[in-house]
């Protein structure tokens, strides 16, 4: 306990068995008090006190809910200064003294939540005292929405509720009628869900909600402010909203409580309307940040990277990742042209997208307009990225091409830029303009946080005067108080952002707590590793995608001082991916993705470039990449024009993104670990099975993978398959179309993901475009919907000692069963397909699919012709003993049948990026009786192994 304030209440462990459910505390004691609860948090609420007269109490307990799972949950208490004068965070199995006190903070002492916690249990019990006259705020978070939570005040309180972007609930007592302060500027309210009606200060009813769907929105005009609205619910014990995607909706006990609350807000001397007092505090040092002895001319600070080529140009390979699309210099002249520095404008310190509002009628010149605004994004600025971090950058940089070292008119400029977009952050502590407003789903805050609101903080506070860094960080506290106790979304590459961006904010800060926090969030985040070693993208590995997370969590290790945790999880990562891939016979990176959940690529095309370039020192699964033909290439190419970049006005072509190339600068390496080589190309014959996913196979004559996981855990995460039901339009997988890499869908059930030999690499390779890019069994019904295997229908033997893999499943909508079995030779791979019909059966077609890589990807050129082939028929089918696909320099694959079969050959299937999938369909019986089986083999080798 903090020495310096008074001991408060603190509820034995006896009184949680006691009290070990939410009713075991009523609406309103014997003692008679004011209860406020239990509220479901969803994931948060703030409850606002008016105390006036004698200190008084405030006792916050809080529950968990009916799930098993235990919660993250956070209290924290803000006098009227809006200053923090509590904080606590528990959570199952922490010790309970971890994470605090803080300077200046009262601080309970939680209930110790067990490691194994049960439903309904107590896990918070705290009295916080409110000694100021005004409104203070207890703002609770339950990161696991499994928690209610209630305040206990003395009777005839005034107070107000505000649910901030989450969902609200009913609670025990609750008013039917409650009160809404209009403030200035408020344009618009916006609710999901009901049932509720709206009347004005009028009495007249102005708006009126049935809709149980939180989604659908009920859109409520704002004609005049400072007055307030009546709120009823027809339902008190059955209704749930969301609000508002507008001014702060705060319920209030009264009018007179709604006045003295006043939604909250902040009306500057100006006129401007803020949600709390720091951004007061932010405005009243703006001017004095951007006085001209501080900030400069933009003119006289632009200077022509051109002048100091021969310094660019003494180490290239390193220099040219500071002028990439995504490096540091691409912004840097801009930013200073497009940044507004007039200290008494209303968007002083923002970069861009103020000139074309500026010069607007009112409101539509004003960012204070309480409602999120199309082209903002994450303040008052549009999502323009990294561009106050490259400001900074820029200025702390200490090279000798670097015409902004030692500038502090960056810095300045950079800080002022950041604290304008901080000045439109939310009552309900979240980013207006990310989607965040009225759905507190995590990944929308995420996406800010790392690439605009927290990188500059780190590289520019501990710069600036304290009254400066003070505020600012004051102010980002807010952003990770609320968010840190969050979800793990299922699209990992989102939740990543978070533990770069709170350990930045510790390095700003310099608070150990948050260094503390930002190493739990690191944890948590290793713990939903997938076994395999991935980590997930739609509960399911994603070859591509998997490179955001991985460049943020290289970044995390750096940011940290080098977390070994964090290093070894990314080696598990790479470790995994690294054996989707194999070479081509010019290095050139290729693999299969067929099991990727989310988006269209292979590993071989990694978002953001992952951590290469960033570890290469520490990650040799990762510095291998930098030796790949395409790295190689791209590197030269940039060399080679590095002269004539300079001689550019360089303008960012993508704003939307972080300084993603800068760090492979700061943390490059002439002389990196490849400690390590490819998978496929290992001296020894392995099997490896990835935690029941992924089976890896390195024989002498060819390496090759089967994925045969099912880690969706609902047929939410696969509902894209619908849209393969019938083909492509305008006949694309026959006409060389190209994919929708977002619209797509694993297919899985145990078909080959890649075969590969040294001499001509990839013959096999399936995708997630179509189910005509996958290997395994296509169906067609009379009525032209497409069947392929069913995802969770699918189960695996493995025998490593026979080199055998059994694969079984069942065609979705169909009753007809596969096993899938392979023989895995030194250099030949056998397999064997058994089909079985559990009813009468009958299709249009039915085939065996197996996908060829063509097209640009494939160096030495690719052609599929068929093996000892009859003629065709009409429909383009031939009998054939299999088919060949080969190469310019004679190498090549066979595919060689049981028995001469119908096989049709389509080169022009689906492409993207240079890569082609064409496809062999080899032709299966179409109608089957009840307990029918029939069997298909096939083997795959190399040309030379069956010129022997």
């Amino acid at each position: 306990m903090h020495p310096s304030f008074s001991i408060l209440k603190i509820v034995t462990l006896c009184l949680v068995c006691a009290a070990s459910s939410p009713a075991a505390l009523p609406a309103g004691d014997a003692a008679g008090t004011l209860d406020i609860g239990p509220l479901a948090l969803q994931p948060a609420a703030a409850v606002y006190i008016v105390k006036q007269g004698a200190a008084i109490n405030a006792r916050v307990t809080a529950h968990r809910g009916s799930r098993a799972e235990g919660e993250r949950l956070l209290v924290r208490a803000f006098g009227p200064d809006e200053r923090i004068s509590f904080w606590q965070y528990c959570e199952p199995g922490r010790k309970p003294v971890s994470f605090g006190p803080g300077d200046g903070e009262v601080w309970g002492i939680p209930l110790p939540q067990p490691a194994k916690p049960r439903p309904g249990e107590m896990i918070f019990d705290a009295d916080i005292p409110l000694v100021a006259d005004g409104v203070h705020q207890i703002r609770l978070v339950g990161g696991a929405r499994n928690s209610t939570a209630r305040v206990s005040l003395p009777p005839g309180t005034a107070w107000g509720i505000s649910c901030q972007n989450g969902t609200w609930s009913p609670w025990e007592g609750q008013p039917e009628k409650m009160f809404v302060y209009i403030p200035p500027r408020a344009e618009e309210l916006q609710i999901g869900g009901g049932p509720l009606r709206i009347l004005d200060e009028t009495g007249k009813q102005i708006a009126e909600s049935t809709i149980d769907n939180l989604r659908t929105l009920t859109t409520i005009p704002v004609t005049r402010t400072d007055v307030v609205w009546q709120v009823e619910f027809p339902s008190p014990d059955n209704w749930r909203i969301r609000a508002s995607a507008g001014f702060p909706f705060i319920l209030c006990s009264s009018p007179d409580a709604a006045r003295a609350i006043k939604a909250s807000v902040e009306i500057l001397p100006d006129g401007t309307v803020v949600a709390w007092k720091f951004q007061r505090r932010i405005a009243e040092l703006l001017p004095a940040l951007l006085s001209p002895e501080n900030v400069g001319k933009a003119d006289d600070l632009i200077v022509p990277l051109a002048s100091r080529e021969a310094e660019w140009l003494k180490n290239p390979e390193r220099n040219v990742h500071l002028l990439d699309n995504y490096g540091l210099f691409s912004t840097v002249a801009w930013s200073l042209r497009h940044q507004n520095v007039d200290p008494a404008s209303h968007w002083a310190g923002a970069i861009n997208g103020w000139q074309e509002r500026i010069g607007r009628p009112a409101p539509e010149n004003r960012w204070d307009r309480l409602r999120s605004l199309p082209g903002l994004w994450a303040g008052i600025t549009p999502r323009n990225g990294s561009m106050a971090e490259n400001l900074a950058e820029a200025a702390l940089l200490d090279a000798p091409f670097n015409p902004w070292s030692g500038r502090k008119e960056l810095l300045y400029r950079a800080t002022a830029a950041a604290l304008s977009d901080l000045l439109a952050l939310t009552e309900s502590e979240v980013w207006p303009g990310v989607e965040a407003d009225l759905d507190p789903y995590p990944g929308f805050m995420a996406f800010p946080v790392a690439q605009k609101t927290f990188p500059v903080y780190g590289l520019a506070a501990p710069r600036m005067p304290p009254e400066v860094r003070d505020v600012w960080t004051e102010g980002l506290r807010h952003i990770v108080d609320r968010m840190f106790a969050e979800q793990l979304v299922t699209t990992r590459n989102q939740s990543s952002h978070f533990p770069l961006a709170w350990q930045i904010f510790a390095n700003g800060s310099g608070d150990p707590r948050y260094a503390e926090i930002a190493r739990a969030e690191a944890r948590r985040f290793i713990e939903g590793q997938s076994p395999a070693g991935y980590h997930m993208e739609a509960t399911g590995p994603d070859g591509s995608y998997i490179g955001m997370t991985h460049w943020h969590l290289a970044m995390y290790y750096r940011q940290s001082g080098g977390d070994p945790a964090m290093l070894e999880s990314l080696r598990r990562s790479y470790r995994f991916f690294n054996h989707t891939v194999a070479p081509e016979p010019d290095g050139t990176m290729l693999g299969g993705f067929n099991f990727n959940h989310r988006v269209g690529d292979g590993f071989f095309n990694e978002q953001w470039g992952g951590a290469r370039g960033i570890l290469d020192d520490v990650l040799p699964e990762s510095a291998i990449w930098t030796t790949t033909a395409a790295w190689k290439r791209r590197a030269a190419s940039r060399v080679e024009a590095l002269p004539r970049t300079l001689q550019r006005d360089l303008e960012p072509n993508y704003l939307a993104l972080g300084n993603l190339e800068t760090p492979r600068y700061l943390y490059w390496t002439d002389k990196p670990d490849l400690g390590v080589t490819w998978p496929a190309c290992e001296s020894r014959s392995f099997i490896r099975n990835f935690a029941d996913e992924l089976i890896a196979v390195k024989r002498p004559g060819y390496y090759a993978t089967v994925y045969v996981g099912r880690p969706a855990t609902d047929k939410h995460y696969i509902r894209n398959r619908e849209r393969f039901r019938r083909p492509l339009p305008d006949d694309a997988e026959n006409r060389g179309g190209e994919p929708q890499p977002r619209q797509i869908t694993p297919f899985l059930g145990g078909g080959l993901s890649s075969f590969s030999t040294p001499a001509y690499g990839h013959a096999v390779l399936a995708t997630n475009w179509t189910p005509l890019a996958h290997h395994g069994l296509v169906a067609t019904k009379a009525d032209g919907t497409r069947w392929w295997e069913d995802y969770f229908g699918t189960a695996f033997t493995l025998d490593e000692r026979a080199s055998s893999l059994s694969v079984t499943g069942k065609v979705e909508g169909l009753p007809l069963s596969y096993e899938r079995r392979y023989l895995f030779r030194d250099n030949q791979v056998e397999i064997m397909l058994t089909l079985k019909a559990g009813a009468d059966l009958s299709l249009e077609t039915l085939v065996e699919n197996i996908p060829v890589p063509l097209g640009a990807a494939k160096p030495n050129g690719a052609t599929l012709r068929l093996l000892s082939a009859a003629s065709a028929d009409a429909a383009g089918a031939s009998v054939a003993q299999g088919f060949v696909v080969t190469d310019n320099t004679g190498g090549g694959v066979e595919f060689v049948l049981d028995q001469p079969r119908r096989v049709v050959l389509r080169p022009d299937g689906l492409q993207r990026r240079g890569l082609q999938i064409g496809r062999a369909e080899i032709s299966l019986p179409v109608v089957f009786r009840k307990g029918e089986s029939v069997t298909l083999s096939c083997t795959i080798r190399s040309l030379r192994e069956s010129s022997r």
